[in-house]
């Protein structure tokens, strides 16, 4: 499980994130995202858990936060950071797929965000969520603690409110008239994003020292090693100075034979 390291540190700068296509690479297909909980079929009944949160319960909802982040980490490294420039570099190593990778990311991060703050049943099944937390927790002994859990999580919803058109359309369902007529689904602010990550921030860290070390410490947004997406950055920006080494009359033969004996060169 990755953690947050050591002492408690400062909120870190807002990060943003949105749901539009990069310049150059916009098309209909980036118009929208969506899903909901099907209740078109009955789940067979299973034997489930005692209803109290558990530290099991509060351990693994932090690690799917963290993955979550990840996912984040990764298309805002990858599309985000860099600018322009960034885009261009990917693009021309391989527009077809990082258009596509865009895609993905954007798609995965927002059902993973409803998944979240879906509600806390469906088909009399518990679900580990926002609402699961809130609703069955133990802070009898820390009632203003409870209190800014159930503020943190208003303003999730609030947030869920906003994306969950896309899940429920584009993502989850592939809604006709939302196809045909094209409209953008799941829009927010780059505020309202960043608020999003604070607010999850919070109400991780209250739960983590409630229920697993009480001298907190945990900083979703300070976890350490999200993403290595930077590296693959990186070896692209690499094989562009090898690609210009190569064109020079005067070291072809030398790349070739660096390329040729490479042991990754049939990989």
């Amino acid at each position: 499980m990755r953690r947050a390291n050591g002492k408690p540190m400062p909120r870190p700068a807002r990060r943003s994130f949105t749901t539009v296509a990069p310049k150059k690479w916009r098309s209909k297909r980036w118009r929208g995202y969506l899903f909901e909980p099907m209740d078109d079929c009955e789940a067979a009944p299973v034997n489930t858990p005692p209803p109290n949160v558990s530290k099991d319960d509060v351990e693994a909802f932090c690690n799917f936060c963290v993955f979550l982040r990840s996912i984040f980490r990764h298309s805002q490294v990858l599309f985000e950071e860099g600018g322009d420039l960034r885009r261009e570099l990917l693009q021309s190593v391989s527009h077809t797929f990082f258009n596509d990778m865009n895609h993905l990311l954007i798609e995965h991060l927002i059902l993973m965000i409803c998944k979240i703050t879906d509600r806390e049943e469906t088909f009399r099944h518990k679900n580990l969520t926002v609402e699961f937390l809130i609703n069955n927790a133990d802070f009898s002994t820390a009632p203003s603690e409870l209190d800014t859990l159930k503020q943190l999580a208003d303003s999730m919803h609030t947030f869920r409110a906003k994306i969950v058109p896309a899940r429920n359309k584009l993502i989850g369902h592939l809604d006709r008239l939302s196809v045909l007529e094209g409209k953008a689904l799941g829009g927010v602010d780059t505020s309202e994003w960043n608020q999003f990550w604070l607010d999850l921030q919070d109400f991780l860290y209250i739960f983590h020292k409630h229920y697993i070390d009480p001298r907190g410490g945990f900083y979703l947004n300070g976890v350490g090693y999200l993403s290595d997406a930077d590296s693959l950055v990186k070896a692209l920006k690499e094989s562009t100075y090898f690609r210009a080494l190569l064109e020079d009359a005067r070291l072809t033969q030398r790349c070739a034979d660096v390329a040729f004996n490479s042991k990754y060169h049939e990989a």
